[in-house]
């Protein structure tokens, strides 16, 4: 019968307790990821619906339904509540929103504190930005 070498006991529980001060350390020293907030999620519900906006054919004139709100004070006001409408039948119901262009804003107040997805859609008369939130 050949010799086996074995481990002694008190070697296992040092290399146990190295690896265990190791991960502890490695918590701080790395942290802990962050919570999902869901701003990823909102982010691309803002995306989303800048994507359709900007596809959509204007009422009245302009490239598209957002280059037409933001040409001018005159067609913003004119195509306020349709575009608000719009956002309303877009979104999901747990969702509100608010659109800002250089004339005006249309949707919600956003509350202090709350995580909101962002999109920025450029038109020919400037830029709309979309953002959105849970409710």
């Amino acid at each position: 019968m050949a010799d086996r070498a074995q481990l002694s006991t008190p070697v296992a529980e040092a290399g146990v307790g190295v690896l265990l001060i190791v991960g502890v350390a490695s918590v701080f020293v790395l942290g802990v990821p962050a919570p999902d907030d869901g701003a990823a999620q909102l982010d691309a519900y803002a995306e989303d619906a800048g994507t359709v906006l900007a596809g959509e054919s204007p009422r009245h004139q302009g490239a598209t339904r957002l280059a037409e709100v933001a040409k001018s004070r005159e067609s913003f006001e004119r195509e306020r509540s349709a575009l608000d409408r719009r956002m309303d039948r877009l979104l999901p119901d747990n969702l509100l929103y608010r659109v800002e262009t250089e004339y005006g804003a249309v949707g919600y107040e956003r509350p202090a504190g709350v995580s909101y997805g962002t999109a920025t859609v450029t038109t020919e008369h400037g830029d709309v930005r979309i953002r959105v939130w849970y409710a």
